[in-house]
């Protein structure tokens, strides 16, 4: 392949992924918000409601390592294929669902059908795209996620327009067309079971267990953990936190939530160039957090002048996202020769275990009027992820890396 030929692979392998990744993103709301739409015509209370998306979140993140098997078995084409046409055709289930137990078995096949993102994601991005552009592909893989969230709200507009029936079902059409996408694209995504097994062969790698007791492998699994368990809790808090923090309205908490979401899409992308101009990934990362963390301060202490609130969410949430690109070349770098799928897999779940077990914890924060615990909590969680992104670089073999891409 001719270095002019390059670059318009990867563009093509980059936008694909990041669109589908995206697509999760969307159906991981998308659910809860059909849960919502539906609730008083299928006799669901809210508790019921946080309980199914607890299911959701559980499922996912117990099945996400075995997704990662899968991945290295089969391929992460085929494996992604599936996940999205499967959680397409949950959401369109919503469609028949009249009952409790009946939301509660969609809710399990879309977990299983979320699981398989980011294990499939990464290895297809690690084996088809240039490593000098691996950085810049990572930032547009968490930027898709962040516009696919921002997509969830359209299932309202729809269910206006057609009922809660067709916005069901108009709402699983971009998991089936994407899965169909992703099938066809065999010259374009490489198999990376082919440069694995190469590798592995090598150097050597570890099996069963033992890999995910390795140090590095668990210290990127506990700080996914409790990177979601603080952003979750944000973001489903934020608003009324700040309703009761600085007295304003919701409209311009609503605002203030937006900002700081915008703020960090933002640094996800300059972050991309930073991840592939650098060598010490770590240092990015927890440069980044530390200076999160400082930002998040006067949140907490509620004395910033409501004028500087919005600037100030904005530059936080820049930090924190200029950090997840280098975060993820640290898993990269962290991940042993021949276990892409099942490390990034394992890895990766901590997200579900920190969305399934953060928001109850900020939830009794805010039951029990301490809205700014919730900003404390994030100041303590940056500085304790900051020291575990050095730990992992410590903690890491140089010569287990995983190959890059093909130059």
């Amino acid at each position: 392949m001719n270095s002019q030929s390059i670059p318009s692979r990867d563009i093509r392998v980059i936008s694909l992924i990041g669109i589908a990744h995206g697509v999760s993103h969307y159906y991981q709301l998308a659910f809860v918000t059909m849960l919502l739409i539906v609730r008083e015509k299928a006799g669901l209370s809210f508790t019921d409601v946080g309980i199914l998306s607890g299911v959701f979140y559980g499922v996912s993140g117990i099945s996400q390592t075995a997704a990662g098997f899968a991945v290295d078995r089969f391929g992460a084409r085929p494996i992604l294929a599936g996940g999205l046409a499967t959680i397409g055709i949950a959401l369109a289930m919503v469609s028949v669902a009249h009952s409790f137990v009946g939301f509660a078995a969609i809710a399990v096949v879309a977990g299983l059908g979320n699981c398989v993102f980011h294990p499939a994601d990464f290895a297809l991005l690690n084996a088809s795209v240039h490593s000098g552009r691996l950085g810049r592909a990572f930032s547009i893989h968490g930027l898709g996620g962040s516009l696919g969230w921002a997509a969830g709200p359209a299932l309202y507009f729809l269910n206006d327009l057609f009922g809660w029936v067709g916005a069901a079902l108009i709402g699983a059409i971009p998991g089936l067309v994407l899965a169909v996408l992703v099938w066809a694209q065999r010259g374009t995504l490489i198999d990376h079971r082919v440069k694995s097994r190469a590798a592995a062969a090598a150097h050597g790698t570890a099996s069963g267990m033992s890999l995910f007791l390795q140090l590095p492998i668990l210290l990127c699994f506990g700080y996914f953990a409790l990177l979601s368990a603080s952003t979750i809790g944000i973001q489903q808090f934020a608003v009324p936190a700040f309703t009761s923090m600085f007295g304003v309205g919701q409209s311009f908490a609503a605002l203030c939530l937006i900002t700081f979401v915008v703020g960090s899409a933002t640094g996800v992308l300059v972050g991309g160039f930073f991840a592939d101009r650098v060598r010490h990934h770590d240092r990015v990362a927890a440069i980044g957090l530390l200076v999160a963390s400082a930002l998040t301060v006067p949140i907490a202490l509620q004395v910033m002048p409501l004028a500087g609130l919005l600037p100030l969410l904005a530059l936080s949430g820049f930090a924190g996202g200029t950090t997840n690109p280098s975060r993820d070349m640290i898993v990269r770098n962290a991940t042993p020769p021949g276990a892409a799928g099942k490390v990034f897999g394992f890895v990766y779940s901590g997200l579900d275990v920190g969305s399934f077990a953060g928001p109850p914890v900020f939830g009794v924060l805010m039951a029990h009027g301490l809205p700014s615990a919730i900003f404390w909590a994030a100041v303590g969680l940056y500085i304790v992820n900051a020291a575990v992104m050095l730990m992992i670089r410590q903690a890491t073999v140089p010569t287990v890396a995983v190959s890059a891409a093909a130059e």
